[in-house]
């Protein structure tokens, strides 16, 4: 097969000169107009075989070789938050007659990285992504391609690109000043995957809520697995510092406090408030139900998805958009709300 020179991805300019016609020619080739004798078309395709040629996303919209497909990869398919994102944007796509080409992660920077590479080359029109480390070295890379990138959830802190958030600082006060509002004095924060800059906002939230309301800060439990936790727990429940409420900085944090809490013989509610951090199906049915801030999980997925699709029919030309949605407290009876009739 020969290769184009130096070595590099072909382009249509190179197609053309093997084949000795002009860049157009190429395009209507590919494209299977009529006006392209059966010879000179014959040529054309030899000469995309023999240079391995892949359109780049700027010449595939431009000869209308899109693919009417996108990626979308996240962290993990099982967490109840990701599913929810992953189905609204397949339902948003479809309607646009798009595929999606779903692959999850498994929060392993590698896998991540491998399956960008791999949905690139596919290639598909776009990618959506929840990024396991917004700082990771490749995402530069990818991101200044001619592929685009969307991130849901969590922007890239490297990098300028399109992404679709929520208000993770501010809904974390709204949970930890609905706390205060019960009389708690020491409110303790718990929170896993704390290098994610999602994490980082809600504990600041948490900070500066107890700064105003001038009370003590806890230092936040980092938790890296499920086995930190009864430890954690164990040790900040005998200290002097014994707090009053918890404020769970993501689910997975919470369910591991709930577990321990259970464990210890502490009542939700009762012994020990508790507000969490992104509300799950589940928080509603054990008993006391959780307290907690619901993200917009299926507006996530639209509006990320839509964002995409704009960005690949070249309908807005801006160099990054930053959406940042709302989120809300639903209360329940952990933090010490009695139950509604």
């Amino acid at each position: 097969m020969r290769k184009s020179p130096t070595n590099k991805r072909a382009t249509l300019e190179d197609v053309a000169r093997l084949a000795g016609v002009g860049a157009m020619t190429v395009s209507r080739t590919i494209n299977d107009h009529p006006y392209v004798s059966e010879e000179t078309a014959r040529r054309v395709r030899s000469a995309i075989r023999q240079l391995d040629y892949r359109p780049n996303h700027a010449a595939r919209m431009l000869t209308g070789q899109l693919s009417r497909s996108i990626g979308l990869i996240v962290p993990d398919l099982a967490d109840t938050f990701f599913s929810v994102v992953s189905h609204a944007v397949q339902e948003t796509a479809r309607e646009s007659g798009y595929l999606v080409w779903l692959a999850a992660s498994n929060y392993d920077p590698s896998i991540e990285a491998a399956q960008v590479e791999q949905m690139i080359h596919h290639p598909v029109d776009g990618i959506l992504l929840v990024p396991v480390d917004s700082k990771d070295k490749y995402l530069k890379t990818v991101t200044a391609g001619t592929t685009p990138i969307v991130t849901i959830d969590r922007p890239i802190e490297i990098a300028a690109t399109d992404s679709v958030g929520v208000e993770n600082r501010a809904g974390a006060r709204v949970a930890v000043e609905h706390l205060i509002g019960h009389g708690h004095k020491k409110i303790a924060c718990v929170a896993t995957n704390t290098h994610l800059v999602t994490i980082k906002e809600r504990i600041l939230g948490y900070e500066e809520c107890l700064r105003h309301a001038k009370l003590p800060i806890s230092k936040t439990l980092r938790l890296a697995g499920r086995d930190d936790v009864m430890p954690a727990m164990t040790e900040l429940f005998s200290s002097r510092n014994r707090p009053d409420a918890i404020f769970a900085a993501n689910n997975a944090a919470a369910i591991w406090v709930i577990e321990a809490l259970r464990e210890m013989k502490l009542e939700m509610g009762k012994h020990i408030a508790l507000a969490a951090f992104d509300d799950v199906d589940f928080f509603a049915l054990i008993t006391p139900p959780v307290t907690a801030v619901r993200q917009p999980a299926p507006e996530l997925g639209r509006m990320s998805a839509r964002l995409l699709l704009q960005r690949i029919k070249g309908e807005f030309v801006s160099s990054s958009v930053r959406t940042v949605l709302p989120v809300s407290l639903v209360v329940r009876e952990s933090c010490g709300c009695k139950k509604k009739e």
